[in-house]
């Protein structure tokens, strides 16, 4: 019974901290920084489907040359697709003061775009662009590929980008573009949707 028991136990101890949601699983708690290109996608599920806005600063790349083009391409993206942020959106992702012109951003710096504001815009960038699928569909999201992304070279000769492809149900959904910071975990410089949302199937 005691030998069962502790069994019992040692099992409970080696079950990851996911939770379901309708049957898909999803992280509780953060993801640690990116090793690898394909550990991107588990920063996005949680970032998606916890709300954890801090989280979005672990995914931003490092050098003002790739947050500020990424922060205008997410916010661009995300009106063409009609995706919004909430009020208690933008308090929580600390951007209540730039609410008025991120669909506008710049790609480069302005006396009243500093780089802390860029990367403020690249956090809430991201996380929008989470918000056009459901945490169903994030539960069952999976890698589809990764690539050498050769223009990544841009960021520098030694920069080292990759292009994940993630989708559920054998569809291609997005492609992530990750890129390797200097301390060797991974980032995200780009990120665009494969599909419209629009004729989009979810549950």
């Amino acid at each position: 019974m005691r030998r069962s028991l502790m069994l019992t136990l040692a099992s409970l101890l080696l079950v990851p901290a996911f939770v379901g949601c309708g049957g898909d699983e999803i992280p509780t708690t953060a993801p640690a920084s990116a090793k690898e290109p394909a550990d991107i996608l588990y920063h996005l599920q949680y970032l998606a489907v916890r709300k954890d806005y801090k989280h979005a600063a672990l995914m931003a790349p490092i050098t003002p040359d790739v947050v500020y083009p990424s922060a205008m391409h997410f916010h661009r993206q995300a009106k063409e697709l009609g995706l919004t942020l909430t009020p208690e959106e933008l308090k929580g992702l600390g951007i209540e003061h730039l609410a008025a012109k991120l669909d506008e951003l710049p790609g480069g710096p302005s006396d009243d775009y500093p780089v802390k504001d860029a990367r403020l815009a690249f956090n809430a960038g991201l996380y929008r662009l989470t918000k056009g699928l459901t945490a169903k569909s994030w539960g069952k999201m999976r890698h589809m590929g990764i690539t050498d992304n050769v223009a990544g070279r841009q960021y520098g000769s030694q920069s080292i980008v990759k292009d994940m492809t993630i989708g559920f149900d054998g569809k291609k959904i997005m492609t992530v573009s990750c890129l390797k910071k200097p301390d060797g975990t991974f980032g995200i410089s780009y990120l665009r949707y494969e599909v419209s949302l629009k004729g989009l199937k979810q549950d």
